[in-house]
């Protein structure tokens, strides 16, 4: 037998495989737990392009001053949300600030395998 022979399937063995990993949020606007005041967008980032038709986000706010203890949430209307032209990142555009209270975005999005993710990012408005 030649060594061609005994060598190849140990080399096919040994040689790299690409990996094959779902896309990811690697960040959101704004940030997890953040405070921030005059929020007219918010934003989720990814470490793979995404697919438009598969991916979305909606803004919630779950509470607002003098409302501590109600159970209400209250979906925000007028968001309008588009990918980045990298792909990278959704943007939810707002039709005016966000009022002071606390609020979740929850995101969805699909890599280019076609493979769904979701997640949420809570944060908090304040007064400017």
């Amino acid at each position: 037998m030649s060594i061609m022979r005994q060598t190849l399937p140990l080399l096919l063995f040994l040689a790299p495989i690409p990996a094959m990993a779902a896309v990811a949020a690697t960040g959101a606007t704004p940030a997890e737990g953040a405070r921030a005041a005059g929020v007219r967008s918010v934003s989720v980032a990814f470490s793979e392009p995404v697919q438009p038709a598969l991916s979305g986000l909606t803004v919630v706010m779950t509470g607002m001053p003098g409302m501590e203890g109600m159970a209400h949430a209250m979906k925000i209307a007028g968001v309008t949300v588009k990918v980045s032209p990298d792909g990278r990142t959704l943007v939810g555009a707002l039709a005016r600030p966000l009022p002071v209270g606390t609020y979740t975005v929850t995101w969805h999005a699909a890599g280019t395998d076609g493979k769904r993710v979701s997640g949420t990012v809570s944060f908090a408005v304040t007064k400017g």
